[in-house]
């Protein structure tokens, strides 16, 4: 009788610790502040650049994992603290590109646990010196593939 006793307690305890899990908050949500830029040529197909260098104002020690590397997209990260950002693109041909970009940020309480959420929207390009830009997505969001298609 003892053993049916501490088997239906141990069900008892197993199934409130299930139950129980549920009150973990979530902290991922599938927001970021990537904003996902393309290279295409004239025919839309994948082209590589080197670049120099890449800053953006307000971060003047730049993102060095993507000077001197041949790249053909870039995931770039927008400044919460702020409306726009600015990106300064340096090739090694010596051609100097900017985009200007500008964004809603709304932050929310997730859980005290998880902290502050920020999600961007209303994205757009107030300002660029590349000739031909496209929008593909005015979203901020980890399943977006590509915001910004630039052709060269």
């Amino acid at each position: 009788m003892g053993y049916k006793f501490l088997n239906k307690w141990l069900v008892v305890i197993g199934l409130g610790l299930v139950l129980s899990c549920g009150d973990i908050p979530t902290c991922v949500d599938g927001e970021t502040s990537l904003v996902k830029i393309n290279f295409v040529d004239s025919l839309g197909n994948a082209k590589k650049i080197t670049l120099a260098s890449l800053k953006a104002i307000g971060n003047e020690n730049g993102f060095s994992e993507y000077a001197d590397t041949l790249i053909d997209k870039l995931a770039l990260p927008l400044n919460p603290g702020a409306l726009a950002t600015t990106f300064i693109f340096e090739q090694d041909s010596a051609a100097t590109d900017t985009i200007s970009l500008s964004y809603s940020v709304i932050t929310s309480l997730i859980s005290p646990e998880c902290g502050l959420d920020v999600i961007y929207s209303d994205l757009d390009t107030t300002f660029t010196s590349y000739e031909k830009l496209i929008i593909l997505d005015l979203n901020i969001h980890e399943d977006i593939i590509t915001n910004f298609e630039i052709t060269l």
